[in-house]
């Protein structure tokens, strides 16, 4: 690295980490999530606006250099990093167990239907839209997931500002949503591994399935003992912040575990992050977890959704990518309002409610461009694809919160017309304390 690359990278850093704060704090006094106003600011920032003002300026503080590229992209990555065990501490698996019928079938909704609408968009998108050497299947099967994923930090935070994370309808969706981001990391590290191997066959499939599901048991079981020893040892260590360095090391040696199989590492830091938040509480120093989310969404996370948001080339949805982003951004919505609905129906939850959990889980939020990033760096997506990626996770996160308002107050207003006053339905009133 020259003198002048360290110098440009230090203002790039800087530039996108405060433009990123500046746009989560816009967009929370707006009453929108904050990684949409984080986003936003990077497309902003990016080809899209500040490429086409001032092009100059724009190649001078992001110019076409692959070295400076390839340092930014290291910093994503740790954010990438750092966004997923964070979501991972957001997991209670104990949720499903407890959650019924009702999440399960909303799951099944709420997970297969997006899955095979996304499927199906995949197999009918132009061959010009998608990575050279990419397999129509596992381009398909990649395009599936990002269609089935949900964003647990956006759902709870949507949840907590409406005052329904304890109650029946918020557990609802937060715990199916809990099952579609565990079983969706599972499915993009088969796909990435797939996409990786450059062939899509019945050897291929069943190595990428073994490996993951051998790791998978693998953490649960006997992983789980090793994360619970590692922790209560660190907290026997005289040195400062040992066990913050152990939680650390327990994560980036889960994401070298999965990479070392040919399986993404958002798996294996995902899956550390669910170990390190089911640690007995004794053993467990809930400082050192809170010392790794305040730098994580102080720094890193912010960093990588403005890097995101630069590499956005809106003016590359034009020609066939248009219509593609268009009926993409309707399987989107169509996929997880109507799954989710149905499934929640099914399972015995009445109909406005039902709809409200459609709509909780249509916000993908972070783990959208979560996916995007994986997209791009296995040369699965295009540009105008990683694009369209991006508007969805925009959209969805923008949307779900209006949408779930207008459910839940539809609700009260039906159940106000039909019940006398003061007579309250079965299993309304009721809050559902999280484990």
């Amino acid at each position: 690295m020259t003198e002048h690359q360290l110098l440009l990278f230090l203002i790039q850093v800087g530039l996108l980490v405060v433009a990123a704060r500046v746009g989560g704090e816009i967009a929370l006094r707006l009453g929108v999530a904050q990684v949409v106003g984080e986003l936003v600011v990077g497309i902003c920032l990016g080809p899209s606006l500040f490429g086409k003002l001032w092009p100059g300026g724009f190649l001078a503080l992001f110019p076409a250099d692959p070295a400076g590229r390839g340092f930014l992209e290291m910093v994503g990555w740790i954010g990438v990093i750092f966004l997923v065990v964070l979501s991972g501490f957001e997991v209670r698996l104990e949720l499903l167990r407890r959650a019924g019928r009702a999440a399960l079938y909303g799951w099944i909704g709420a997970f297969g239907l997006p899955f095979a609408m996304g499927f199906g968009l995949g197999w009918l998108i132009p061959s010009n839209l998608i990575g050279p050497d990419i397999a129509r299947p596992v381009f398909a099967l990649f395009v599936a997931t990002a269609m089935s994923i949900s964003a647990i930090p956006v759902i709870a935070r949507i949840l907590m500002d409406l005052d329904l994370f304890g109650s029946r309808v918020g557990m609802l969706i937060i715990s199916t949503a809990v099952a579609d981001d565990t079983v969706g990391w599972i499915v993009l590290a088969v796909v990435s591994g797939l996409a990786l191997s450059h062939r899509v066959d019945a050897t291929s499939v069943a190595t990428a399935l073994l490996g993951t599901g051998i790791f998978v048991a693998f953490s649960f079981t006997i992983g789980q003992r090793l994360v619970n020893l590692a922790l209560r040892a660190s907290r026997r260590l005289r040195v400062p912040f040992a066990q913050t360095t152990v939680i650390l090391a327990i994560v980036f040696a889960g994401g070298a575990a999965t990479q070392a199989i040919h399986v993404h590492l958002v798996l294996g830091c995902f899956l550390a992050g669910i170990l390190i938040a089911r640690t007995p509480r004794e053993a467990l120093d809930h400082q050192a977890v809170e010392s790794i989310r305040r730098v994580g969404m102080a720094f890193f996370v912010p960093f990588f959704f403005a890097y995101t948001g630069i590499k956005v080339d809106l003016t590359t949805l034009r020609g066939s990518a248009l219509p593609v982003a268009l009926v993409a951004l309707v399987v989107a919505f169509a996929g997880k309002l109507i799954g989710g609905s149905v499934g929640a129906r099914l399972g015995g939850i009445p109909r406005w409610e039902a709809l409200a959990v459609g709509a909780g889980l249509n916000a993908r939020g972070a783990m959208e461009l979560v996916i995007a990033a994986i997209g791009v760096s296995i040369g699965v997506l295009t540009p105008p694809m990683y694009s369209t990626i991006v508007v969805i996770a925009v959209l969805t996160s923008l949307s779900a919160p209006p949408l779930l308002r207008f459910c839940i107050n539809r609700d009260r207003r039906q159940r106000e017309d039909e019940e006398p006053t003061g007579v309250e339905r079965p299993g309304e009133g009721e809050e559902v304390v999280a484990g």
